[in-house]
């Protein structure tokens, strides 16, 4: 397919900064934008973004060389890695791309939706510091039901008369709760929900005691229990909990193909999380998606702390078949608008 022309133009994100919206323009009149988004905390392993106006910049010196050519995805995109762009200039061309070709509007209900890793508390860099772990969240089998809970939760805190402020991602973030406090509440609440916890191993400055919090409390999921080069604390982790949680990987493997396999040789993961911007184009994306698959780990595609309202990473979503998804919490516009969609394509 050729394209006949690229537009850029700056938006603003869910945190006020500055990214890009990206609409490709096909010869045969189809056109789709993307609005990319980015990470608080980021890797370090990741795909690199530049500003905003050196987004516009390379996007405007480059596109072309993009156009009246007859693309696949896949050509468009090992043409977009050999440009050297920011992550965030080559994966806004690359997935507006992708969205034209896979995304309609108005299709067909997919047979499958994946689980929701519902964000109910949040802290670190995204919340109330004095939460040390990232994000608190619950595994719900359907949208009607974690609606349904995060409105639970926080009648419960009204109730308790304790604030229902949100941090980044739409989860609570009591200023008088700690990591225990949290979980302590959600299990009063839900008493035999499944847990999930992003620790954020690369951010975190003390050592939390995972044995305890998994013996205590129905953990299911830990994302990031350590740095991202702590490859001997994974693997003795690994072969203490890897047959009775999932174990994820996100700092860590940065969607990468390359993280990803040295992970598996390690073995110190059985699941991965899929984040787009981190890897700078869709095929690499999908790169990542096939190893983790071909080696059996549990694939969870998630948004970004600074996230847009652009929902086109629900569509991706489904269409990698996902096993997890994290949206956040059912609050801020930004992260109900993925939800949104989700009821949309027909998830209740």
């Amino acid at each position: 397919m050729k394209i006949k022309d690229i537009q850029v133009l700056k938006n603003l994100s869910s945190q006020g900064n500055e990214t890009i919206k990206t609409t490709i323009f096909l010869e045969d009149g189809r056109q789709e934008s993307i609005v990319v988004p980015a990470g608080i905390s980021a890797g370090k392993y990741e795909a690199k973004n530049v500003s905003c106006d050196e987004a516009i910049k390379q996007t405007e010196t480059i596109k072309n060389d993009l156009l009246n050519i007859d693309w696949t995805q896949e050509s468009l995109d090992t043409k977009l890695v050999s440009l050297n762009l920011g992550g965030n200039t080559s994966l806004a061309i690359s997935a507006a791309f992708w969205k034209i070709n896979n995304v309609e509007r108005n299709n067909a209900k997919p047979q499958k939706f994946p689980k929701l890793l519902m964000l109910l508390f949040e802290g670190g860099k995204h919340g109330n510091p004095n939460l040390t772990i990232q994000e608190f969240m619950i595994v719900e089998e359907s949208l009607e039901k974690a609606i349904s809970d995060f409105k639970k939760m926080k009648q419960y805190l009204v109730d308790q008369k304790i604030e229902t402020t949100v941090g980044a991602e739409g989860g609570f973030s009591p200023l008088s709760f700690n990591n225990n406090s949290v979980l302590s509440t959600i299990k009063t609440i839900f008493p035999d929900v499944r847990i999930a916890l992003d620790t954020a191993g690369s951010f975190r400055q003390e050592t939390l005691g995972y044995k305890e919090l998994i013996d205590n409390y129905n953990i299911f999921y830990l994302e990031d229990p350590f740095s991202d080069e702590d490859w001997e604390k994974w693997s003795d982790f690994y072969n203490q909990f890897g047959q009775k949680i999932l174990i994820v990987g996100d700092d860590l493997t940065v969607t990468s193909p390359t993280r990803i396999q040295k992970a598996l040789e390690k073995k110190v993961i059985n699941a991965v999380i899929i984040k787009p911007n981190q890897n700078g184009t869709i095929s690499g994306t999908f790169e990542a998606i096939k190893l983790a698959r071909e080696n059996e780990l549990k694939i969870i595609v998630s948004h970004r702390g600074d996230d847009t309202d652009d929902d086109w990473i629900v569509d991706f979503a489904v269409h990698a078949q996902a096993d997890y998804v994290k949206f956040g919490g059912v609050d801020r516009g930004e992260r109900i608008a993925k939800y949104n969609r989700l009821l949309e394509l027909g998830m209740h």
